[in-house]
């Protein structure tokens, strides 16, 4: 019998244009989202460099969805630099007023169907796998690339299968599921991979709840999370399919995986998350009476009509009012699922019950607005991250599902929903019109397709950095973004500031970070650079001076956004790594060319690929991918 193929395999098939020699991928996109918090530099930088040019205006959409509306002069330069170039570019682009959070606005507008491949730079693009495509989320300059040429380059992937198997509690929700995977395989455990789910469980799932359990797939490393197209699909997107067959997408019965992962729900419980991963988590029960200042049901995760469904009917059940020590903030994640829940009374439920209602917005779900909390202060969150300040400097967020979080709201302390009050939740929701596409008529018809070898003999190529020099030591695992550069920073523009704020949130003694800013390589934990695409960590470090991290492994956005910046990440084993914090060598040799790092005594060899080192000698990928493009162009304009 002839083996079958996976869905991935299938979607990698149509769009694959070229396989470098170490077996990265270039594909040809379908799809560019920007908003306002990553794309502003990429519009900077292309203007910078003379390569102002866009791929296909069609298929470029942006929004203002992070800090909606604008909160300061920062925030609305940002909003301003993207609203002027989508105007300049013919691009379709929602405004405040007529957006919304991006992952819950993408599907919305029907910007994504079954068999494509799309990119944004936002890790949380991973979510719209659940319409069975492939989506992930890239730094800025792999959005720029993109955005110029309609390329995209990614290492290969293991496609892990995982099963959700059984019969769902009534209690158990999508954000309980993804939580217990995450921490049965690790927050690293599907890093270069894709994240397959399926199962009776899936299968009786809403695109609502699918789409919770796709969005959470980065957190435990995964590029994307895929799941099969089916009748469910084809209803959500009935206004945008034009009689496609979406099942050719799905993989076949007789598919093969790397690994295989069945999870019986049938006996779970409500879950909760406790210290500061996605990845630890225990039983709502063994936190409850724990005593809460806020309460936050919002974000791409579960911002849903059927959140906020389930959530007004707790609230109506109970019948009565947010705790009085507590706040409880509501967000909608699009303009159409705040005007969905005004239509039904939800809104009306939520102020009554003493909830502040705010239109869509990332807001506080990454510190920067609308609900941060202050320092020790513990928030119960349907968000998707817990990291050391991710929703403000020294608070405490557990992540929940929004049945757990509003029976918290209501009880003042952490407390687990019964299965008697879920089950009238999810009954009301039947009540509910379902979540659907509804697309904008949008075309520019005026688009001309860019001249790449025109365009690249204006590029220039940089200078390979020196990453030899000083070493500095952190001895911490899984340092994520938001500790590298914390998102209240995220609204400036220029580079150089963020190296003023890097790793400021750690802590290290004033004479240590002295010496982190005369190091020019960085000796660190495994899993670094988790969390975020920002590329913004990325940048702090080199505003700092550090040209080079050194650790035992890193999280894939991370690591291709460094060396997309022509830095370089050189991964070492375990031993090696703590044989350098038992020594501590000042200094250490790095030698690209036969790819070693050397201290007084030791070499220790590392792997760099012919295209790595492309990308180190360009110092970055951006001329890389227009030489790409003018050789693709050439290609078939002779053909």
């Amino acid at each position: 019998m002839k083996k079958g193929k996976t869905a991935f395999q299938k979607i990698v098939e149509k769009h694959l244009i070229k396989t470098l020699t170490d077996g990265r991928m270039a594909f040809k996109l379908d799809w560019v989202w920007g908003h306002e918090i990553t794309t502003p530099n990429a519009i900077l930088d292309m203007q910078r460099r003379g390569c102002d040019v866009v791929f296909d205006s069609n298929k470029i959409k942006t929004m203002i969805d992070h800090v909606n509306p604008a909160k300061d002069t920062a925030s609305a330069i940002q909003g301003k630099i993207v609203r002027e170039w989508s105007k300049k570019h013919g691009i379709e682009f929602l405004d405040v007023g007529r957006n919304g959070v991006c992952h819950a606005i993408i599907p919305e507008k029907g910007w994504i169907l079954p068999g494509q491949i799309g990119i944004m730079g936002d890790s949380h693009t991973c979510t719209h796998g659940a319409f069975c495509a492939f989506t992930a989320g890239v730094g800025t300059t792999d959005l720029e690339n993109g955005i110029i040429t309609g390329f995209w380059i990614c290492p290969p992937h293991k496609v892990i299968r995982v099963n959700f198997i059984g019969e769902l509690p009534a209690n158990v929700f999508a954000k309980d599921l993804i939580l217990i995977l995450i921490n049965k395989i690790g927050v690293n455990g599907a890093t270069n991979a894709i994240l397959e789910f399926g199962g009776p469980v899936i299968d009786a799932m809403s695109m609502d709840a699918r789409m919770t359990i796709t969005n959470m797939a980065v957190e435990a490393g995964a590029t994307s999370g895929i799941m099969m197209a089916d009748d469910k699909t084809i209803d959500y997107l009935k206004k945008v399919l034009q009689g496609e067959r979406i099942d050719e997408w799905n993989s076949d019965l007789n598919a093969e995986y790397d690994q295989i992962i069945d999870i019986d729900a049938t006996n779970m419980v409500p879950i909760i998350t406790d210290n500061y991963s996605p990845g630890d988590v225990v039983k709502v029960s063994e936190l409850a009476g724990k005593q809460i200042n806020q309460v936050y049901i919002g974000s791409c995760t579960n911002g849903r009509i059927e959140d906020l469904k389930i959530a007004a009917s707790i609230f109506q059940q109970q019948g009565g009012k947010v705790a009085e020590n507590v706040r409880c903030i509501i967000v909608p994640a699009t303009q159409c699922i705040y005007e969905k829940a005004l239509k039904e009374g939800l809104i009306e439920i939520f102020i009554k019950a003493g909830c502040f209602v705010s239109g869509p917005t990332c807001g506080a779900c990454l510190g920067m607005s609308c609900g941060v909390i202050a320092p020790g202060e513990v928030c119960v969150s349907t968000t998707n991250r817990n990291f050391p300040g991710r929703m403000g400097k020294n608070g405490m967020v557990h992540l929940a599902s929004p049945a757990t979080a509003t029976m918290s709201a209501l009880k003042g302390v952490i407390t687990e929903p019964t299965t008697q009050i879920c089950k009238r939740a999810v009954a009301d929701n039947l009540n509910i019109e379902k979540s659907k596409a509804i697309p904008t008529a949008w075309e520019n018809s005026e688009f001309i397709m860019p001249d790449y070898a025109k365009l690249l003999k204006n590029i220039r190529g940089g200078e390979q950095k020196n990453f030899s020099g000083n070493v500095f030591y952190l001895k911490n695992d899984n340092i994520d973004t938001d500790q590298i550069i914390p998102a209240k920073y995220l609204t400036e523009t220029k580079k150089e500031i963020f190296g003023e704020h890097c790793l400021e949130d750690i802590l290290i003694s004033v004479e240590d970070r002295a010496k982190f800013f005369l190091s020019q390589i960085l000796v660190t934990g495994e899993n670094f650079g988790c969390g975020s695409s920002r590329e913004h960590a990325p940048w702090a470090l080199e505003a700092v001076g550090i040209k080079c991290v050194i650790a035992p492994s890193f999280a894939r956005i991370f690591y291709e956004n460094m060396f997309s910046n022509g830095l370089l990440c050189i991964a070492l084993p375990k031993e090696t790594i703590k044989g350098f914090f038992r020594i501590k060598p000042e200094k250490l040799l790095i030698n690209i060319e036969e790819s070693f790092v050397q201290d007084v005594n030791n070499k220790y060899s590392f792997t760099l690929s012919d295209y790595q080192k492309e990308l180190i000698k360009n110092s970055g990928s951006v001329g890389v991918m227009i030489k790409l493009a003018a050789e693709i162009q050439y290609k078939n304009e002779k053909n």
